[in-house]
């Protein structure tokens, strides 16, 4: 039998959240990078509606999904088993999980973070569980996130009105969280964090509060997918898109009438 270690110091978590496709699993690549930080394959555990402890939820925690991300994380099922009943919330859950997946992968890391897009559907369950927690949300342009999903190499949403839901209802969750607690949230543009990695990894390092050191990230190589030229929507359907999708968009400054500063920053 294992011993957790949940109760090792670690220096407050961060999340990276948003819409799938914006290039979470690229920045978490790229910060994995940074002897400090560990971070497992998705944990999905902020993802459902289901309460912790309920026959749903432990269904879902079963997943095959799932059970494929610990084996990555080099978690045992009966690792996993252990530390899920020793679990009273998804909370403690989420920390034992950490604990032990720094434990096995990346012993000298003092600060461990997520990366699970649909986990921004428990958004403001994480910052009550995680006082001190931080969250990164890195935004793309809705056109090209669902551009991405009718592709489906990762995820398939062929229907335009379920694809722009993912992008919208990312962008309206995180909207709220900014408002209520705006120094907690950090906000990158895909295109921006491309086009200048460097500048863009400090500025997560500063806000988290990690020293950068420019040797971590030397083979760090980025540049800015895009699928506007493959054909994938007639012109009607680009426009529906920008249409369904303009309230974000105008905050993001993915529209030609971007809204007034004091709108994007969530003080309206």
């Amino acid at each position: 039998m294992f011993m957790t270690t949940h109760t090792r110091e670690f220096s407050p978590p961060f999340f990276i959240i948003g819409c799938v496709r914006s290039g979470t699993t690229m920045l978490r690549n790229i910060l994995r990078n940074h002897p400090n930080l560990a971070c497992p394959e998705e944990t999905h555990l902020y993802r459902w509606g289901e309460p912790f402890g309920t026959p749903g939820f432990m269904t879902q925690c079963n997943n095959a999904l799932l059970k494929k991300h610990r084996e990555l994380d080099g978690i045992k099922d009966g690792e996993f088993k252990h530390i899920l009943d020793q679990s009273i919330s998804r909370g403690d859950l989420m920390a034992r999980y950490m604990a032990r997946f720094v434990e096995v992968r990346k012993p000298t890391a003092t600060r461990w973070f997520d990366k699970t897009p649909q986990n921004v559907y428990g958004v403001h369950l994480i910052a009550e569980d995680f006082p001190e927690a931080k969250f990164i949300h890195i935004v793309r342009n809705p056109v090209e996130v669902v551009s991405s999903l009718r592709l489906g190499k990762v995820v398939k949403v062929p229907n335009l009105m379920a694809a722009c839901a993912y992008w919208n209802e990312a962008a309206t969750l995180i909207h709220a969280l900014r408002r209520r607690s705006p120094n907690r949230v950090l906000e990158l543009r895909y295109e921006d964090f491309t086009a200048e990695p460097e500048q863009g990894i400090r500025q997560v390092l500063d806000f988290v509060g990690e020293p950068f050191d420019a040797s971590h990230f030397t083979n760090v190589i980025t540049y800015e997918s895009s699928h506007k030229d493959e054909g994938l929507f007639s012109p009607e359907e680009v426009k529906t898109i920008e249409r369904t999708c303009i309230k974000g968009r105008r905050m993001y400054g993915y529209a030609a009438n971007p809204l007034p500063y004091w709108k994007r920053k969530g003080q309206a």
